[in-house]
């Protein structure tokens, strides 16, 4: 996928919804620059190094953010109490933009959920900045380091490569 399929996708809608959706998109491809702009379950998103961050779509009568479920909603009561929420959704209007500096906080709160969710039980261990730049990545096998691992500066450069056996570095 790539940003002239959401491009594509984006032109069904009139000129007012459409607007309010590239504004949303416009904030997200400038809060995630190293994302991939992704149509994911039918809807435009974008992905960090093949973790989905979020989408968003239009609808008939309002647009939404889909964070995910055990997303940021429920921690921004405050701040979203003016929009309708769902366990994975928020919507606004549907010809005014969303809020930028709320996205970038929701987007922030993806970041940090993200990180969570490793390592995976694969193994598979990521961390990122919250600029969506890789920080670290590497494997993991009895919650102990193994393998290559990379670590990664926030401007995306590497910084170094460790080789673990079992936790223990080996190069």
């Amino acid at each position: 996928m790539s940003s002239s399929e959401v491009t594509k996708f984006l032109r069904k809608y009139d000129a007012e919804q459409r607007a309010a959706l590239e504004s949303v998109r416009e904030t997200i491809v400038n809060a995630l620059p190293v994302g991939e702009e992704v149509i994911a379950w039918s809807m435009p998103g974008i992905r960090i190094s093949g973790d989905l961050v979020l989408s968003y779509c239009g609808f008939k009568n309002h647009n939404s953010i889909f964070p995910g479920a055990g997303s940021p909603v429920g921690r921004l009561s405050l701040e979203i109490e003016k929009y309708r929420t769902s366990k994975g959704a928020l919507q606004f209007e549907r010809d005014k933009p969303f809020p930028k500096g709320l996205l970038r906080e929701i987007i922030k709160f993806r970041i940090v959920e993200i990180n969570d969710s490793y390592p995976r039980k694969s193994g598979e261990f990521k961390e990122f900045y919250l600029s969506g730049n890789l920080k670290t990545q590497g494997k993991m096998k009895n919650e102990k380091k193994h393998g290559i691992w990379h670590w990664y500066r926030s401007d995306g450069s590497l910084l170094k490569v460790v080789e673990f056996n079992s936790g223990v570095k080996v190069s």
